[in-house]
C-alpha cells in the first residue's frame, strides 16, 4: 500500500491510496463546513441532489442507466456531523479498466460523470431541477420525521442536543424539520455555490494503480469556482454545565431509556478513548458486566466517546422503577475507575478488541478513505499499526487520570406515558 497527499487548490487536499489487491477504483469527495442553522438543511439538500443527476444526465433514471452500463458503477452521497462540523461526501466506485470485457475506459467515463454531478448539476435560472429537488426533499423530511421511531438513536441524539446546546454541534446533520421545510430549489442552489467556494475539500482516490489525471480533473474544475475557503477547527471541546441538567420526555414506549452526557478537559485523547471502552465499549466493559449482567438493572448499557467534542454519552434501556438504581451504579462504575480500580484483564480485553479493528483497515477502499480522513482531521498522519502501538503504550495511570477529569454534564430520560 502506498499513501500520498498533496494540495491541488486553495484548501483542497487530494490523497491517493494505491493498493494492488483491489479490483475497483473508489473516489470520496468530502466538503467540510461549519454546522450553521442558516445552511445546515440547504447543504443536506445539496448532498442529496448532487448524486441524482447532472447537466448531461438530467434524471435519476438516466444517471442510473449510465451507471448500470458501466458494469454497475455507483454514485452515492451522505451528510454527517463531526464535532461542530458538517461533512458532505460524494462517493463513487467502479471496476478498474483492466477488467472491462471490451477494453472500455471505465475510469474516464466515470470521472466525467462524477465531475458533471459535482460541478455541473442540472439547474436552470439559478435553481435546482424541480423533480430532483422534490425527491431529495421527501427523503430528508422522511428521515427527520421518522427519527423518533428508533427510540435508542433518538435518545442519544436528544442527549447530544441537550449537551451541546448553544454550540454548532447542537444541530442535527440534516437540520430540523423547520429548517428543512424552508429550503427551496433556489436557496439550495445558492447554498451549492457557497459550498463549492467556501468549504474545505478533502478528496481520496483508492485504486490498484496510480492515475494522475484524477487530481488534474479536480484541480482544473475547482479553479473555476472562485474559491474563497474558510478554515475550521476540527476539535472544539464542549464546556461542562455549571450543574448537571435533567430533561424528561414522555412518549409511547414500554421500556424507559436514560442517557448521560459526560465531559472532560483532558487532552490525553488516547487515554480518554481507552477509558470509554473499559467503562462501556465492549461486552466485558464495567457497565455491561456490572449494571446489566450482575445486577440485571438494564437491557443494555454502553458508553460512546465523541473525541472532537471531548465528551461521552452513556445510554441505557431500563424499566422505569430501575432508573434510580441503574443511575447510581453507572456513576459508581465511573468512580471505580477514578479510584484506580481497573484490572489488567480489563485493559487487555480492550486492547485485543482494538487489534481486530486496526488490522481491518485496508480490507475495503472505504476503510482506507475513512482512516486517512480522520488522520487529516487530527493532523496526525500515522498508520493503523502505529496508532495501535501508541494505544497499547497507554498506561493504567494515564487511564485513571483521564477518568478523574470526567464530569457529569446532563441527563435525559425517555419515559412511557402514564396509562389512565
Amino acid at each position: 500500500m502506498n499513501y500520498n497527499r498533496k494540495i491541488i487548490g486553495d484548501n483542497i487536499g487530494f490523497s491517493t491510496v494505491i493498493d494492488e489487491k483491489f479490483n475497483t477504483c473508489s473516489l470520496y469527495v468530502n466538503f467540510i463546513t461549519e454546522l450553521d442553522k442558516s445552511t445546515v438543511s440547504e447543504y443536506a439538500f445539496v448532498s442529496g441532489i448532487l448524486s441524482t443527476n447532472n447537466s448531461e444526465l438530467k434524471t435519476f433514471a438516466e444517471l442510473n442507466e449510465r451507471l448500470f452500463s458501466l458494469y454497475g458503477s455507483d454514485i452515492h452521497s451522505s451528510v454527517r456531523k463531526r464535532g461542530d462540523l458538517q461533512i458532505i461526501t460524494i462517493s463513487s466506485s467502479w471496476i478498474h479498466n483492466r477488467f472491462a470485457l471490451e477494453n472500455e475506459n471505465i475510469s474516464a467515463q466515470m470521472l466525467e460523470t462524477v465531475k458533471n454531478c459535482i460541478f455541473n448539476p442540472y439547474a436552470e435560472n439559478n435553481a435546482f431541477n424541480d423533480e430532483a429537488f422534490r425527491i431529495t426533499r421527501k427523503d430528508i423530511l422522511d428521515s427527520i420525521i421518522t427519527e423518533i421511531n428508533d427510540k435508542r438513536s433518538y435518545t442519544i441524539n436528544r442527549t447530544a442536543r441537550l449537551a451541546y446546546r448553544g454550540e454548532p454541534a447542537e444541530l442535527p446533520s440534516h437540520g430540523t424539520l423547520e429548517t428543512a421545510q424552508a429550503v427551496t430549489p433556489e436557496s439550495a442552489f445558492e447554498a451549492y455555490k457557497k459550498l463549492m467556494q467556501t468549504a474545505q475539500v478533502e478528496i481520496f482516490y483508492v485504486s490498484p494503480e496510480k492515475d494522475d489525471s484524477v487530481a488534474d480533473i479536480f484541480a482544473e474544475n475547482f479553479a473555476k469556482t472562485g474559491r474563497q475557503p474558510a478554515s475550521f477547527p476540527f476539535r472544539s471541546a464542549s464546556p461542562v454545565k455549571p450543574a448537571p441538567e435533567l430533561v424528561t420526555e414522555k412518549l409511547d414506549v414500554g421500556q424507559a431509556k436514560i442517557a448521560f452526557s459526560l465531559k472532560s478537559d483532558s487532552t490525553d485523547y488516547d487515554a480518554l478513548y481507552l477509558m470509554s471502552l473499559i467503562l462501556g465499549g465492549t461486552p466485558v466493559s464495567k457497565l455491561f458486566v456490572n449494571v446489566r449482567e450482575k445486577l440485571s438493572l438494564c437491557y443494555y448499557c454502553s458508553c460512546r466517546y465523541n473525541e472532537p467534542k471531548n465528551s461521552f454519552i452513556i445510554d441505557c434501556g431500563v424499566e422505569k422503577e430501575n432508573i434510580p438504581a441503574a443511575t447510581k451504579e453507572i456513576f459508581n462504575q465511573l468512580d471505580e475507575m477514578k479510584n484506580g480500580n481497573i484490572s489488567d484483564d480489563e485493559i487487555r480485553s480492550v486492547i485485543l478488541a482494538l487489534e481486530n479493528g486496526y488490522t481491518a483497515v485496508g480490507d475495503t477502499p472505504a476503510s482506507y478513505a475513512s482512516w486517512y480522513f480522520e488522520r487529516f482531521c487530527d493532523g496526525d498522519y500515522i498508520t493503523p499499526l502505529e496508532k495501535y502501538k501508541r494505544i497499547c503504550s497507554v498506561s493504567k495511570e494515564r487511564i485513571v487520570q483521564a477518568a478523574r477529569t470526567v464530569s457529569h454534564d446532563c441527563t435525559f430520560h425517555m419515559l412511557g406515558k402514564e396509562v389512565e
